[in-house]
């Protein structure tokens, strides 16, 4: 960080924290219209007029350096989206300054170190935030871009939904040969708990808008491949899929992202998706039967095989991943609500069973 920038942080931090000590029924416009002057806002008191109920209490938590939220408004709430659109309205610079203000006092800033380390193999000295952007994905809300102090970049998620499901998932493909991405689940001093990911890079399969049949047949066979390997441990371990769950990455991985849910391993329990070797020679050849079958043919071949070899994989790994199970057992008991032997036991069935 440059250091004009770090003067004019300095700068507002100090403001706010002269405008946090005023009760929080005593502030009146005046106080707001002056600390958003100082944090870079463009005229102040038609921001604090937009027609946003309870709007300036919003604003409030929002500088609050003690709260890693960017949007302080639940995503079920009717005016969610106004309250979304002001905060995207405001400078880009202003959306840093409030999100740097708040990396000391809720642990981000170490919490962020560490992600970049497991990301990067190195442990960073420091790192600047470059950009803040608030999201519509329930699963991830604040898009954040650092640059570390050997100048790389990265994109990195924060989220609050799903966030213990997710940190569990992601120590356990690893421990079968499988990608994942790496995440840091963190509680800050106040009790909020956040979990920080990086962005993910490559081709969402089920998303992506312009998926040509070349395309599809000339790396379809290792996104099946690699989708029937992510598919047996998230059939061992119960997760549920929906579209956008699978990503092919530039070092040609696929990986399983947002996974929030796990342990559903009731008979009853169905995992909400399309097949991908249904999917691709759908979206290949929608008008043409014949190649739409014979692809199809092809794919659920490769498919099966790929998926029986990742149970085996899966079996053979057993005392990893029980191990894993017991490390992770508080975590999993808060996550399940159930006692951790009979989340284990039906894990183990679904592991040592036939498909």
């Amino acid at each position: 960080m440059g250091s004009a920038v770090q003067a004019d942080q300095a700068k507002y931090e100090r403001a706010l924290a002269r405008y946090l000590r005023i009760p929080a029924d005593d502030r009146r416009s005046g106080h707001r219209e002056k600390i958003l002057r100082i944090l870079g806002v463009e005229n102040p008191r038609e921001f604090l007029a937009m027609h946003i109920p309870l709007w300036p209490a919003k604003i409030d938590e929002l500088l609050d350096p003690s709260c890693t939220d960017m949007l302080p408004v639940s995503i079920s709430h009717s005016y969610v989206n106004w309250v979304r659109g002001a905060i995207r309205s405001m400078p880009g610079g202003v959306r840093v300054k409030i999100f740097a203000s708040k990396l000391e006092a809720t642990g981000l800033k170490e919490a962020t170190r560490s992600l970049l380390s497991r990301m990067t193999g190195n442990v960073p000295g420091d790192f600047v935030v470059t950009f803040v952007e608030l999201v519509e994905k329930v699963h991830k809300d604040t898009l954040f871009g650092v640059r570390d102090d050997a100048g790389r970049e990265h994109s990195l998620y924060i989220s609050r939904f799903g966030c213990l499901g997710e940190y569990v998932y992601a120590g356990i493909p690893p421990l079968v040969g499988l990608p994942a991405l790496p995440v840091v689940h963190h509680v800050t001093p106040q009790g909020e708990e956040v979990l920080i990911k990086p962005m993910e890079e490559g081709t969402n399969i089920f998303l992506h808008d312009d998926l040509s049949a070349s395309r599809i047949q000339e790396e379809g066979p290792w996104w099946v491949e690699g989708a029937a390997r992510q598919d047996a441990l998230g059939d061992c371990i119960g997760t549920v899929l929906r579209f956008g769950h699978y990503v092919a990455t530039p070092d040609r991985k696929v990986i399983m992202i947002d996974n929030i849910e796990l342990f559903h391993l009731d008979e009853s329990d169905v995992r909400i998706f399309e097949p991908i070797h249904d999917f691709l020679p759908r979206k290949a050849f929608p008008q043409d039967a014949r190649r739409r079958k014979d692809l199809h043919r092809s794919m659920r071949a490769d498919y099966d095989q790929a998926y029986r070899d990742q149970m085996r994989a899966i079996a053979q790994e057993w005392g990893g991943i029980e191990r894993y199970f017991v490390q992770m057992r508080r975590h999993i008991r808060a996550y399940t609500g159930e006692p951790f032997e009979k989340v284990l036991a039906g894990v183990k069935a679904r592991v040592f069973g036939t498909r």
